[in-house]
């Protein structure tokens, strides 16, 4: 019984059966969030062990998948918004009795993205040093998302 348990569940001893090298590995993927042009190895790094038929551990594919999942997500919510502020400051700038309010809106977007940036960065950092320390990181609605990929 306790085989099957141990089969199941990963427990501390299994998780840290993962090397340096592919925990430094898993780090840098998170790197995407300071530095844009990273955002794209994990994609790359799995794209060539695919081809390349290179066995990945379910730790390291785990990390690739999230980390491609939140920078998409970094990258994508500040576009999207920033097309929606604009869209309804356009909107109101319609009609003239908004203008103090359309300035309201531009310094408090200014201000929001300021802040979503470095809470990006508190989140990619996080992660890093879990992945370090050879945990999984959990990160809600993009964890749930990778566990219904690798399962």
């Amino acid at each position: 019984m306790t085989y099957l348990i141990r089969v199941l569940l990963p427990t501390e001893k299994l998780m840290h059966k993962v090397s340096f090298r592919e925990k430094l590995l898993c780090a840098f993927c998170y790197m995407g969030a300071f530095f844009s042009i990273i955002a794209w190895f994990p994609l790359l790094w799995l794209i060539i062990s695919n081809l390349r038929k290179v066995y990945i551990k379910e730790f390291v594919r785990y990390h690739c998948y999230q980390a491609i999942l939140f920078n998409m997500l970094a990258y994508f919510l500040p576009d999207l918004f920033n097309l929606l502020t604009s869209f309804f400051s356009n909107l109101l700038s319609l009609m003239v009795v908004f203008d103090g309010t359309i300035a309201m809106i531009t310094s408090l977007k200014a201000w929001i993205l300021a802040t979503y940036h470095l809470f990006i960065q508190f989140v990619s950092a996080y992660a890093i040093i879990w992945t370090l320390r050879g945990k999984y990181t959990y990160l809600p609605p993009i964890s749930q998302a990778v566990n219904s990929i690798l399962r």
